[in-house]
């Protein structure tokens, strides 16, 4: 790992040093020579920053990228990113991360599309990603932010944000169509419409998408979203935004032959409505004000045997968000620039069979949020971020960043940061009951009956409360060079990441009289699951996006991240049970592979073909704490054929994912070779589908 990183500051300093006498050139006296042709990032600061000043890594996947990528599904763009790990899991929902930390539910990445937050308290305190309410075809940018940024969002930017901005509704005006067909069951549906109303501009945009899932499970899903943005000028420098969509799923979940957890299908849905309102002065200061309210509903009823037991389970669950956020952006003397703002966000989450109650769980988080830019002179830059955020579960936490750049060159920049986060436990961590049943133990035989009273037949989780936040502790460096004479590209960051308290479940004895009816009947008390700040970890790493454009036809990619992590279990997890002590702390040492890479070639033809190629591969990690998986690759081709028809245009394209077979990318088997049970393996098919686009 140390030959790997210093090899790569090595070659970030050679590349520094070959163009550092652009200094002294005429160019770089200007102070328009820092910003020329480079990107404006939005999300990092919440100021509106070129790449080089911003005061954290992030990659931008513009709509280029996305439609030649062939993705079908936000997760799966988030492969083109150094230090992201994607997969499909056998339970119908992509599941991605950043820098390990792995499990069946990760937290800890903050998704933001137009400002709205997909956190969702319905689902474990993390995102919903088959509930995601945005189409890739109105995706006019992602600002991937590689590292914690809870300085500027709070505490579900624990370990990165995903910030994505649609088109405006004026740049979409027309109609579009697309279809894409495949094996796996693909079928894909969209349909887009965008008009003039006055003096707004509207869009309204519908689709379905379907597939079979991991092969050889039953999960099989089907999508539906229908989205409307309005734009609605108030003014000369008045905007308002409206937004509102619905977003459905069709899950097929459960296991043939097993009366415990049978075959069926659940549904899940989400509406939203969210209006924003923003007053943006020449000088670049502005202010906004945004309100979004979420309906989030989980349904998935069944009956389950065992034996000659009947029991009918209703996870029937809903939420309520309502959000709200004050920002302001002032220019207090020539070489400073200031963004503040207040927010507070109420959840209510109605769920019997997780929270043993009818009544609402509830939890309000208010937060203040600050970042000052300050430019000393052209060579340097330092951003300064805070966020103070106060729970209604926990106490009050601050989350600081200090962040200085350094111009080597118009074209070259050093950075060096240092931040900290603090991650609230989210209300399944905190107030989970799940109880199954309720049984009088008076008709049980009098040898295991007892004053017990009215029972459980069985319990699964029981939060305790007693957590403290996770934090994260971060130091780092970056370069970042921009070579637009030659077509090169190169951000390079090098992370040291101490998390400290990160909350684990773990199983614990039930003790009389809180005993399960189940275990009763073979004189037992039985087990429940609670969760405890268990381990601290340490994460080391570097990481590297290239690209190279030789030509105006052609670009090639490659992002690589070599991650070691170092976690140590806490002695209240070991003196429970040094068995899953060790297992807890074996599954985050490999919760990210050694090394990851991807490579990547866009071709434009001369006859107008397009021709997108990538490959991945990654060593061996585990998604879980019971199971692996082993080293595999992947090869994504896609090649599409643009075409015209009088005044209008379109694309027909084939894509094929898992080129080079069926792999696993989620579990391949079990993590201890001499685990009690035998993991089965969740396997990928290669996939090909054909898509039709056409835009009147």
């Amino acid at each position: 790992m140390a030959v790997k990183i210093r090899s790569l500051l090595v070659l970030a300093a050679a590349a520094g040093s070959a163009l550092a006498q652009e200094a002294d050139s005429p160019a770089a006296l200007s102070h328009d020579g820092y910003f020329e042709d480079l990107p404006i990032v939005l999300s990092v600061s919440r100021l509106a920053q070129p790449l080089q000043d911003a005061p954290g890594s992030v990659t931008v996947i513009d709509a280029q990228t996305i439609r030649t990528s062939g993705a079908r599904d936000l997760a799966e763009l988030l492969r083109l990113v150094p230090g992201f790990l994607v997969a499909h899991s056998f339970n119908g929902a992509p599941v991605a991360v950043y820098h390990g930390i792995t499990d069946d539910n990760p937290r800890g990445l903050q998704i933001l599309i137009d400002g709205r937050s997909q956190y969702s308290p319905l689902f474990f305190g993390g995102v919903a990603w088959n509930l995601i309410d945005v189409s890739l075809d109105e995706i006019a940018r992602i600002e991937v932010i590689r590292g914690s940024n809870s300085a500027a969002y709070g505490s579900n930017a624990f370990l990165g944000v995903v910030n994505i901005v649609t088109f405006n509704a004026a740049e979409t005006q027309g109609v579009r169509v697309r279809i894409a067909q495949g094996n796996d069951g693909i079928q894909d549906r969209g349909a887009r419409v965008g008009m003039r109303v006055g003096d707004a501009f509207v869009r309204l945009s519908a689709e379905t998408q379907r597939d079979n899932g991991v092969l050889d499970y039953h999960d099989g899903r089907r999508n539906q979203r229908v989205n409307l943005r309005a734009d609605v000028p108030l003014g000369m420098a008045d905007e308002l935004q409206i937004l509102a969509g619905n977003t459905q799923l069709r899950l097929q979940t459960g296991y043939p032959d097993t009366p415990t957890n049978p075959l069926r299908e659940l549904s899940a849905s989400k509406d939203f409505v969210s209006f924003a309102w923003t007053r943006s002065a020449a000088d670049g200061s502005g202010v906004s004000l945004r309100y979004t309210r979420t309906d989030e509903l989980y349904d998935d009823a069944f009956v389950a045997q065992s034996g000659a037991l009947t029991l009918p389970i209703d996870y029937h669950t809903s939420s309520v968000r309502d959000e709200a956020e004050f920002q302001h952006t002032l220019l207090p003397t020539d070489n400073t620039r200031l963004v503040w703002g207040v927010g507070v966000r109420y959840d209510a989450v109605h769920g019997q069979q997780y929270y043993n109650t009818r009544a609402a769980v509830r939890q309000d988080v208010s937060r203040l949020f600050g970042n000052l830019e300050w430019r000393p002179s052209r060579e340097w830059t330092t951003n300064v971020g805070l966020t103070w955020e106060k729970d209604s579960l926990s106490d009050s936490s601050l989350a600081p960043r200090l962040a200085v750049n350094y111009h080597l060159s118009p074209r070259q920049t050093l950075r060096a940061g240092i931040s900290r986060a603090q991650r609230i436990p989210s209300l399944t961590e905190s107030r989970s009951q799940e109880y199954f049943g309720a049984f009088d133990t008076a008709t049980l035989p009098r040898s295991v009956r007892k004053p017990y009273g009215i029972r459980p037949l069985e319990i699964g989780f029981d939060a305790s409360g007693d957590l403290d936040k996770e934090v994260v502790d971060v130091q780092e460096i970056g370069y970042l060079g921009d070579f637009h004479e030659q077509g090169l590209f190169l951000d390079v960051r090098a992370f040291r990441e101490k998390v400290s308290g990160r909350i684990v479940p773990v199983v614990l004895s039930l003790q009389p009289p809180n005993c399960e009816v189940l275990a009763m009947l073979t004189r037992k008390c039985g087990n429940y699951t609670d969760f405890i700040n268990g381990q601290d970890l340490v994460i080391r790493g570097v990481e590297y996006q290239a690209r190279w454009r030789p030509r105006q036809s052609t670009e090639f990619t490659v992002n690589q991240a070599f991650t070691s992590i170092d976690s140590e279990a806490s002695a209240a997890l070991f003196a429970n049970s040094e068995r899953m002590a060790i297992a807890v702390e074996r599954h985050m040492d490999n919760s990210a592979p050694e090394a990851a890479t991807m490579l990547r070639w866009v071709e434009h033809l001369p006859s107008g073909t397009e021709l997108s190629f990538t490959y991945y591969r990654y060593g061996r990690f585990q998604w879980t704490r019971g199971s692996a998986v082993d080293a595999f690759h992947r090869t994504d081709l896609r090649l599409a054929q643009p075409f015209r028809m009088g005044a209008s245009r379109g694309e027909v394209s084939i894509t094929v994912q898992g080129l080079d077979g069926k792999h696993a990318e989620f579990r391949s088997r079990n993590a201890d070779p001499n685990g009690d049970t035998a993991a089965a393996p969740q396997y990928l098919d290669p996939r090909v589908w054909l898509g039709f686009v056409l835009e009147l």
